[in-house]
């Protein structure tokens, strides 16, 4: 399996280079293709994997996009080192049509359209030399991938130009931007047809290729994002009836998802593979402690850390089991599974970032060093406090390593059970099946069994907003670094409400710490009338705050990069800006 697994990594780092192509750069749609390309199972193959390699939109420390977006463009973590696709400047308001990395986020999708576009295009070339089946399977993986891309180009940018055919000749290159509703149809009818031609899995040598399973997860997915929660209620339900075949099941342990032990895990529909030698993140590096010299750049606030449940199944401000002075007891057991908190032990060291830490110590307590030494800002062993667990690999810490192999998960079964259970409340289809896909995702973060209801808080609700405040806090906390975030708060329309505030860091005296902010039915953290206790900034270089901004009247969509404007304007063309930029 580890053989099979370098030569897939292998094909989707360098495979097919030849399609980097970018559909909107004009300079690029005169280059011909090779006339006698695509004809042989070979060459789809290639074409295939070059597909496959757009999923891995990577820009500062190797990270993933997805986790940029939830650190950087969100009210759930803070990124101080990379703009990738222009995420960080989008959290803090200063974006605009020039700047950032939204030309970036642009190209890179339509890329993968591209490379899409021409498999399905050419590939009838191979078809009386490749069996049915596998020229089925190999179009279907292509519908899918090139829905993917669509995906993310209408949730960021909304209305863009819909391409889905080869443009041979730049006189035809000025499409103008199509409905964003218009796209989710096209696409939603990819995925259907796509996984009726899938397989519920591959074997052991097609590792990692996408499956029935995955075309029903994004379906389910982007109709969930469109309001369109008949459908999702569909396909989310397709996969669920069909776990046992599909051989889904949720993974018994939540933190070793996210580590070693959870990589090959049923739990996992689709990943982004790394292998040391081919393409690594810098998950130790950007979200380590600098205990071991890591940079702590990338990691979850205070507000993150205030909306996991207490073990009562309430939140903090309505529980009466939380102590604001013993904040990280008595909580749901995904807040340490998914953060290391203070006093934590992790990578052979007690973790403890506060600025009077002056020293840190080993699991037996003994002295390792001077936190001081670490002291390049305020808070010597991590920024705000906190650090992520969630990927950034324990033993790569130990071993001083600053990358990391560890792949990234892009879609999960839990996903689908929490896309079911939101699309029936919406409907107000609340019956059995909805508590207890609720309920599993739960039940599982307790390591329990959903039948086991004395040894977990399981919903019982049926009222439909009561549903509603506990799915948005399941989505927040279930799926948090995994850049669900961005996308929900803007399908939500709560945006405008928990992006423009301070995102704090952790507190600085627990002892005295008194004040419980408040949170409201869309899981979002006030600290108003008690800031003081977060609020630090002794020498007016490193506060423990971060400011987010929030433009209602432009920020719910992206804008259009200023560069495709002025392509389409040169020759002649309009393509349009988005409100208010």
């Amino acid at each position: 399996m580890k053989k099979l697994r370098i030569i897939v990594i292998l094909l989707m780092v360098f495979g097919f280079n030849a399609c980097e192509d970018k559909i909107l750069d004009i300079t690029s749609l005169t280059e011909p293709v090779d006339a006698t390309f695509y004809s042989n199972e070979q060459e789809l193959n290639l074409a295939l994997t070059g597909v496959y390699n757009t999923l891995r939109y990577t820009g500062g420390y190797g990270l993933p996009l997805q986790s940029l977006m939830d650190n950087g463009g969100t009210d759930i973590g803070i990124n101080r080192g990379a703009n990738i696709a222009g995420m960080a400047e989008l959290g803090q308001g200063i974006h605009g049509t020039t700047t950032g990395g939204f030309q970036q986020a642009y190209s890179h999708f339509y890329t993968g359209i591209s490379r899409a576009n021409s498999l399905l295009e050419y590939m009838e070339r191979a078809k009386d030399v490749v069996t049915e089946d596998r020229y089925n399977t190999i179009q279907a993986q292509a519908l899918v991938l090139r829905a993917y891309n669509y995906m993310y180009l209408t949730e960021l940018f909304g209305d863009v130009p819909f391409i889905d055919a080869i443009i041979k000749d730049p006189s035809e290159a000025l499409l103008p931007r199509t409905a964003k509703s218009e796209i989710v149809d096209r696409i939603m009818a990819d995925l259907q047809t796509a996984s009726t031609l899938l397989p519920n899995s591959w074997p052991a040598a097609d590792y990692g290729k996408i499956t029935k399973g995955v075309a029903l997860g994004l379906r389910a997915r982007i109709a969930l994002y469109n309001n369109r929660y008949n459908e999702a209620v569909t396909s989310a339900k397709a996969v669920m009836d069909n776990e046992s075949a599909m051989n889904y099941s949720l993974h018994a342990n939540y933190g070793e998802l996210f580590a070693w032990p959870g990589q090959s895990s049923s739990e996992i529909m689709l990943v982004l593979p790394f292998k040391e030698g081919f393409s690594t993140t810098q998950f130790p590096l950007a979200q380590g402690s600098r205990n071991k010299g890591s940079y702590s750049t990338v990691v979850p606030c205070q507000s993150l850390i205030d909306s996991y449940e207490a073990i009562d199944g309430k939140p903090i401000d309505e529980s009466e089991v939380y102590d604001p002075k013993n904040p990280f007891e008595n909580r749901d057991p995904r807040l340490k599974q998914s953060i290391i908190t203070p006093q934590s032990t992790w990578a052979g060291f007690i973790f403890e970032s506060h600025p009077d830490s002056l020293k840190y110590r080993r699991i037996d307590g003994s002295i390792i060093g001077n936190n001081a030494d670490c002291r390049t800002v305020i808070w010597p062993a991590a920024f705000f406090g906190y650090l992520w667990k969630k990927y950034t690999d324990e033993v790569a810490q130990v071993d001083g390593r600053n990358w990391s192999e560890m792949d990234f998960i892009l879609m999960r079964y839990a996903e689908i059970l929490l896309i079911y259970a939101e699309a029936k409340t919406e409907l107000g289809q609340i019956d059995g099946s909805v508590l207890n896909a609720i309920n599993r995702v739960r039940a599982r973060a307790y390591g329990v069994d959903v039948s086991d209801v004395g040894n977990y808080p399981a919903v019982t609700s049926t009222d439909q907003a009561e549903l509603r405040k506990v799915i948005r806090r399941e989505r927040k906390v279930e799926l948090a670094n995994e850049g669900f975030r961005l996308f929900d708060i803007r399908r939500w329309r709560i945006a405008e409400k928990v992006m423009p505030v301070k995102l704090y860091g952790q507190i600085l005296n627990t002892a005295t710490a008194t004040g419980i902010p408040s949170i409201d039915d869309d899981c979002f953290v006030s600290y108003a009338g008690i800031e003081s206790q977060y609020d630090f900034n002794p020498d007016g270089r490193f506060p423990n705050a971060q400011n987010r901004q929030f433009n209602a009247a432009s920020d719910y969509l992206c804008p259009i990069p200023q560069q495709e404007i002025d392509t389409y304007e040169g020759l002649g063309g309009t393509l349009g800006q988005n409100p208010g930029y």
